[in-house]
């Protein structure tokens, strides 16, 4: 197979572009010399106090030189600080919340006190007593209409003021 490829590739006629340069092998300097396989040791932490320090090879433009891991761990210490800060946040969050509401229910027990300190929470009309000369049973509807004077409120002006005593407090 490797013959009928080269035989196909034989019969297909090349050109030379004048716009396309092969690659060159680059010419060496004379003071040329390769890279030994082993590194020395970084000279970037010469200034440290510490020689059991790891070298700072990581530098700023600043001047600010560290070791990745110390960076790691600034990075987690920085971490750790805007988590304290956000759940500090939400707290203060929930407490002023919490503080609205005390506030609104203070304020409602003002209007209506021991209204919401009850479980019971249906009103219920207040139950008059009927006339001595009614039936228990009787409704105004079927009583008579002798009895219906006896049914009638009174309406005098030491009743209507009376009444509106009761109503108002």
């Amino acid at each position: 197979m490797p013959s009928e490829q080269n035989a196909l590739l034989a019969q297909v006629p090349l050109t030379v572009s004048p716009f396309v340069t092969l690659p060159k092998a680059p010419t060496l300097p004379h003071n040329y010399a390769s890279i030994p396989s082993t590194l020395p040791p970084s000279i970037l932490n010469t200034d440290s106090d510490d020689p059991s320090a790891p070298p700072t090879y990581v530098t700023s433009g600043t001047g600010f030189r560290a070791h990745p891991s110390t960076i790691i761990t600034q990075n987690k210490a920085l971490c750790d600080q805007l988590d304290t800060a956000a759940s500090d946040s939400r707290k203060k969050i929930h407490d002023w919340r919490q503080a609205i509401d005390e506030r609104e229910l203070a304020e409602k027990r003002r209007k209506a006190p021991g209204w919401l300190d009850s479980d019971a929470k249906i009103l219920r009309p207040a139950t008059t007593v009927p006339p001595p000369d009614t039936k228990p049973g009787a409704s105004l509807l079927d009583a008579d209409e002798q009895n219906t004077d006896a049914l009638r409120p009174q309406e005098s002006a030491n009743d209507m003021g009376s009444q509106m005593d009761r109503a108002f407090g």
